[in-house]
């Protein structure tokens, strides 16, 4: 019953402390237990979280297992065919192998590894499991329809994509009016490698190392975008830059009396001041007229060092490093629908580049060089003007900063300088 997962949580306070929790904040008037099942001894229960009427939002759902520890049972059971359905107190679960994954499995390949599946101790917005060889991503928040990572994988896993992890298998849940709702992915586990964010930021590799690894990962873009050319998802929607957040939180921030002279107090002022020229540029840029680099499809949506981990070692045979990129859910905070558009692979260029940015301030050096080295790579790559690139790219890269000083500045002040500086240079690139 419900109860014992309530209690076991202590309360509905416990639901809304988990990482993985996305309504914040928010006044929870009850939670219930939308279905239940049971597989090789390990139970799944999908529940409702209804909210207060005063917070007027639509309830959530998520995904609970009541013995985490046994989760290895259930997917050792689940995976043992190419597809197993089982009913739940309402609805059923499927589970589905992807390519070849069956046939590893009856050759006893990875059998042991599905079984041994154990949680890992990181939880984020979603929870994982592991074992030696297999990695299991159970989604907490769920939603009715197709789950951009799920459709992804699978794509790329047909398409031969090297850049990415194996793709061995899917679930979800299935109601009584035949709504469908991804539950998780099964996939390899990759070892020896280490995120990418940690690769330019520990200070271990020297500028050339640094350089010569961001031309890898631009190439490593470039094949992940050719892939995704295929797989068609919702309707181009235009981007959605928080100006208006923007301009609001830089009042409050000046209103609340920085010191004069402070560095900060500074930033926030000529931030101030240039954003209606940055606000005018970007409806030109935005004005559907402007693009001819790329036509709309699908990407990665989410894109930064932190998505890609990086081999330890180069590889022999290139005398490069090995980049496998990771979680294709797009952005967890938003809809289905939002995260399966088609939009422009700058989106994700921008992405990264803004996080070579962030490297180089952590870090303290010049990312100048690590940025065009990731063009230059994705150029090469995509058989495209490394300049033109660029400046297909610059518009997508201010959209990406004025989200960041909006987050900086709501989150972590401090950091408020490294999308204030890269505003402010934006703006005196700018042709007169």
């Amino acid at each position: 019953m419900l109860i014992a997962i309530i209690l076991h949580m202590d309360d509905m306070q416990g639901i809304s402390s988990k990482r993985w929790f996305m309504g914040k904040g928010a006044r929870i008037d009850s939670v219930s237990e939308e279905t239940r099942a049971s597989i090789a001894g390990c139970a799944i229960s999908i529940v409702r979280v209804t909210f207060n009427a005063s917070e007027n939002r639509a309830p959530d759902f998520y995904a609970l297992i009541e013995d985490e520890c046994r989760i290895g049972n259930m997917l050792e059971e689940a995976f043992s065919a190419p597809e197993k359905s089982y009913a739940a107190s309402s609805g059923k679960i499927v589970f589905k192998c992807g390519h070849d994954f069956t046939a590893k499995t009856q050759h006893g390949d990875l059998q042991k590894s599905l079984s041994a599946i154990r949680p890992l101790d990181a939880e984020q917005s979603n929870s994982a499991f592991a074992s030696e060889r297999l990695f299991f991503k159970l989604y907490r928040r769920l939603q009715a329809g197709a789950h951009p990572e799920v459709e992804t994988l699978e794509h790329l896993e047909k398409e031969g994509l090297d850049a990415i992890p194996h793709f061995y298998g899917s679930c979800k849940y299935i109601d009584d009016s035949g709504n469908e709702y991804a539950l998780g992915i099964l996939e390899e586990r990759l070892t020896c490698m280490q995120d990418a964010w940690a690769f330019f930021t520990q200070g271990k590799q020297d500028q050339k190392s640094l350089t010569q690894a961001a031309f890898g990962l631009g190439e490593a873009t470039a094949e992940m975008h050719c892939a995704l050319k295929g797989l068609t998802g919702t309707q181009p929607q235009a981007p959605d830059i928080p100006f208006d957040k923007l301009e609001r939180l830089l009042h409050n921030a000046i209103g609340a009396g920085t010191p004069a002279g402070n560095e900060t107090s500074a930033l926030l002022a000529s931030v101030a001041e240039k954003l209606p020229r940055l606000r005018e540029i970007a409806a030109k840029s935005f004005d559907g007229t402007t693009e001819t680099l790329f036509a709309p499809q699908r990407i990665h949506g989410d894109y930064h060092l932190g998505q890609v981990l990086v081999s330890a070692q180069s590889s022999t045979e290139k005398n490069a490093q090995v980049f496998k990129i990771l979680d294709f859910e797009g952005e967890p905070s938003r809809s289905l629908e939002y995260r399966r558009a088609m939009r422009s692979p700058a989106v994700d260029i921008a992405g990264m580049l803004r996080s070579f940015q962030y490297a180089g301030a952590t870090a303290a050096y010049d990312s100048a060089t690590c940025e065009r080295a990731f063009l230059e790579g994705y150029a090469q790559a995509a058989h495209i003007d490394a300049a033109a690139l660029e400046t297909a790219c610059a518009p997508y890269v201010l959209a990406k900063a004025i989200y960041e000083a909006c987050y900086e500045l709501e989150f972590r002040p401090g950091w408020f300088h490294i999308p204030a500086s890269a505003l402010l240079n934006f703006l005196y690139l700018q042709p007169l």
